[in-house]
């Protein structure tokens, strides 16, 4: 597999992953819901709560655009090692 094939994955899986967590969330609750005569209080709220935490994972908890980019510009010409060995 190429290298450029293996980076497009991986930055296709790292985009999608919110709406992956919001899907999650989204079939625990609905499960939970559909399955509420047969759930006792505290394992409907136990449930709901784990639905809730992939949910509010999906929205803020999980940011993509804030995580360490590399530098692809300089500012200042002292921030350049030049190789003069040859």
């Amino acid at each position: 597999m190429k290298p450029e094939t293996l980076y497009a994955v991986a930055e296709i899986t790292r985009s999608s992953t919110p709406y992956i967590f919001g899907l999650i969330g989204l079939t625990i609750i609905l499960c939970g819901i559909f399955n509420s005569g047969r759930l006792s209080g505290d394992r409907f709220a136990y449930v709901m709560g784990a639905g809730g935490a992939f949910g509010g994972y999906a929205a803020g908890g999980f940011s993509p655009q804030n995580r360490q980019s590399p530098q692809t510009r300089v500012g200042h010409a002292d921030q350049v090692d030049i190789d003069q060995s040859k």
